[in-house]
């Protein structure tokens, strides 16, 4: 068979058979087992080790040392004297004050008021040897120095022989090693119950593979060997106890699966192999043994305390519990206010009939704990526990994942249990604790193989967590190309707790009216108060877009409750009713300043040139809670000519802060002057031609912005300089020798002085050339319209 070279854990279960009660008289189970222990100086030393289970009511075990005999086919016997080990404080048992240790979980299942139950003490042993040399057959056996319990399934009761095994031609070699004490009690079956099922388990500390078997139990003397004690009819090694299920051995889990169906006590031996691989002959060898030789009672009825599964210690002070009655409606709102389909509680395990409902309070809880610890009255099999097994609702509606748990555990089972949150409590109110069926398949199981009922709930009341608050308080566009976003918050949000688990401001953006919100922005700075979304190089986006915005704080891994939203102000030109002498705008209502309070300004100027970007000096022009206004547009003249904005600004008429207003993009509009042609003039070289559209596309037609030669055939003016303005009034292009290329091959074709090509739109120039007839100068300025798309 496939050796697992792997931890197994051992189940195995003694059930009576008959009525007949055993009578106690010395030992009920014992057990040997070796370690490997060298030194710097002897490397073949070894640890033996002897436990003895007595029955309480027997005769007592006085004895301070335990011989154990080494014999080999190799070399002569060995003696070696074990002395005993006391209990420290804690661990003696109040029933064996002569060293005996308290044998935990005893009564785990079976009902120690039963009269077939027997109370046990377990006495420990051991000693330190060096075995003379390597041998394949080494045997350290040990006696029991009086005889046995009387057994249901054994035929007599002589003393007890344990012997374990070591082959040290491989190396030397630890034995396997039974965690769980070599005691339990358990109580009948009632038919259609689940069967039971008992973990003992075994580790190796060499690794090596291990293996379980039934073994014969044996009397005889040290040195051995052991004799055989026959069955009573019915039994055998590999059928020591009665079970209406048969006895199931799960070796890769080494759980043992049952059903006792008769009252009785059955002896048991376990014997645990332990195998190797020889790399020489490419075979598994026997390398070691150890032995388990147990007697446990079955009991008519069975602990009420098990009967249900794992229950909570409602005495514990690590639970600091308290049981606190709830009605069926309130239980009924419990349910809806958390969205949980059952609530049950201490008196509804089984059913929920009840009106009345006992519902563990636990108390003691502070805000931005991790850590759930929870203690059950009776054993809990740690292989049954997984994090999946337990549902944290938060008072926010939101889970708190358990991510991990620490079990505690000793000798495969735990009443304490530490439950690893993936986020710290941090909202004030009450939580809903609630054990559920995990991944694993169950809910937890005691040491029994009892199941907790599903759906059991713990309520933990949490006080004293910083309750912060923000609020997004405006949003303006800046210098017509980016939107800034400011928020503001309560004093909570520089507490200690929320800047040790701040994760994140998340700013979301979404067009106007659509939903739902895309992530923009993840600023990782708990004091940042703003945000600028930047649209440069230009303005296209909040020129022709309103977005809606809004903040949301992240602490502790979660995302609080979105901030408020806001839109950016986008003014546009209303070009149906715009005239010669009337600009007519309208924009969008800022909404994040109240109705009752809010005014808009509205502000033109006139873009100077000559001064640094934006270069406009802005005069308000009118006021209004309305989102319609007209600017007049000035007759041009050569004051008035030149690039004008406007612009409107949302003001709360009672703030002052910069947060208290609102601005909007820029809108551009020009004023042409057209000279009056003076009569007379001095003799010219004939009137230029320029453009007013181009369209730079390559066809060959209009590709080139020129000067062109007057239509008399006149000659053309000199030392042309041309410069280039865009809407903002920024020069996007100069030549000042651009008489050199002024034909319609070498024209300008709508790149800026870095070669860029440059939007379609409306462009402004100014030209400064020279009359050769008269040498004076002379300036011509004009709209030129760039259309990428040709004619």
């Amino acid at each position: 068979m496939k050796l697992f070279k792997q931890l197994i854990a051992l189940a195995f279960v003694f059930l009576l058979l008959g009525n007949q009660k055993a009578e106690a008289s010395h030992f009920s189970s014992g057990e040997i087992y070796y370690r490997w222990a060298p030194t710097a100086n002897d490397s073949s030393r070894y640890e033996v080790f002897v436990n003895w289970y007595r029955n309480n009511g027997g005769i007592a075990i006085t004895q301070t040392t335990q011989v154990v005999c080494i014999t080999s086919s190799c070399f002569p016997n060995v003696n070696v004297t074990l002395n005993r080990l006391m209990p420290p404080p804690g661990q003696a048992s109040p029933n064996d004050n002569n060293g005996g240790w308290i044998v935990p979980g005893l009564d785990e299942c079976a009902n120690a008021t039963d009269p077939s139950y027997k109370d046990l003490s377990v006495h420990k042993f051991s000693g330190f040897v060096s075995l003379p040399g390597t041998c394949g057959d080494f045997k350290f056996t040990a006696n029991a120095i009086c005889c046995r319990d009387v057994s249901t399934n054994l035929s007599t009761s002589p003393n007890m022989y344990l012997e374990a095994k070591l082959n040290n031609t491989l190396g030397e070699s630890s034995s396997p090693e039974i965690q769980a004490p070599a005691g339990k009690a358990f109580c009948l079956t009632q038919p259609g119950a689940k069967p039971f099922q008992f973990i003992q388990a075994a580790i190796d500390a060499d690794n090596d593979s291990i293996l379980y078997r039934f073994g014969h139990p044996q009397s005889g003397v040290v040195c051995g060997p052991g004799t055989n004690i026959a069955f009573s009819a019915g039994y055998t090694v590999n059928a020591p106890f009665p079970s209406s299920t048969g006895i199931v051995i799960d070796q890769s889990t080494g759980i043992f699966t049952f059903s006792p169906n008769q009252q009785g006590s059955y002896v048991v031996k376990i014997v645990v192999e332990d195998w190797r691989f020889d790399p020489i002959t490419l075979q598994w060898l026997n390398i070691g043994e150890s032995v388990r030789e147990i007697q446990i009672p079955v009991t008519a009825n069975c602990n009420p305390a098990s009967a249900e599964g794992p229950r909570l210690s409602l005495t514990a002070a690590s639970n600091n519990a308290a049981i606190q009655n709830f009605t069926q409606a309130e239980v009924d709102s419990l349910k809806n206010l958390y969205n949980m389909r059952v609530f049950r509680g201490e008196d509804s395990i089984s059913n929920g009939t009840a009106t009345v409902h006992q519902i563990p309070i636990f108390q003691g809880y502070q805000c931005f704990d991790s850590i759930v610890s929870i203690e059950f009255n009776n054993n809990v099999r740690c292989s049954s526990v997984d994090p999946t097994d337990f549902r944290l609702i938060g008072p926010d509606g939101v889970a708190r994942p358990v991510v991990d748990v620490e079990t505690n555990c000793q000798f495969l089972v735990s009443r304490n249990l530490d439950l690893k949150l993936n986020q710290p409590l941090d909202v004030d109110g009450t939580y809903v604790l609630q054990i559920r069926r995990g991944n694993d398949g169950n809910t937890l199981t005691n040491e029994c193989g009892i199941e907790l009922s599903e759906f059991y709930t713990f309520l933990i009341p949490v006080s004293g967590c910083p309750a912060p608050t923000y609020e997004l308080d405006g949003l303006t566009v800046e210098g017509d190309v980016n939107v800034r976003l400011d928020w503001s918050g309560n004093a909570a949000l520089q507490d200690p707790s929320i800047i040790a688990t701040f994760n994140s401001w998340n700013i979301y953006r979404a067009d106007a009216g659509r939903r739902p919100f895309s992530l923009l922005k993840v600023v990782d700075d708990a004091n940042a108060r703003f945000f600028v979304d930047s649209f440069a190089p230009n303005g296209y986006y909040v020129d022709n877009f309103i977005y809606d915005y809004q903040v949301q704080l992240v602490y502790n891994g979660k995302g609080r409750i979105p901030s408020r939203f806001c839109s950016n102000i986008n003014l546009r030109i209303d070009s149906a009713q715009r005239s010669d002498n009337n600009l007519p705008l309208y924009w969008n209502h800022f909404k994040c300043i109240d109705p009752s309070v809010r005014n808009y300004d509205v502000f033109n100027g006139k873009r100077d040139t000559t001064v640094p970007a934006p270069g406009i000096s802005w005069t308000l022009q009118s006021q209004t809670t309305d989102t319609i206004a007209n600017i007049a547009i000035p007759a041009g003249d050569s004051i008035t000519q030149g690039t004008y904005a406007a612009r409107v600004v949302a003001r709360n008429v009672n703030g002052s802060s910069r947060t208290d207003s609102s601005e909007s993009n820029w809108v551009y509009y020009y004023v042409v002057y057209y000279p009056p042609v003076i009569p007379d003039p001095p003799p010219t070289v004939g009137e230029v031609i320029i453009p007013n559209i181009i369209t730079p596309n390559g066809d060959g037609f209009n590709d080139r912005f020129y000067i062109k030669a007057p239509l008399d055939g006149g000659a053309q003016y000199e030392n042309i300089s041309v410069s280039i303005f865009n809407r903002h009034g920024e020069r996007v292009y100069q030549n000042e020798d651009f008489a050199s290329i002024n034909d319609e091959n070498q024209g300008w074709n709508g790149v800026n002085n870095s070669g860029q090509e440059l939007a379609s739109g409306v462009y402004f120039y100014i030209i400064q050339m020279e009359n050769p007839a008269s040498n004076e100068s002379q300036t011509l300025q004009g709209n030129i319209t760039i259309n990428t798309g040709g004619l």
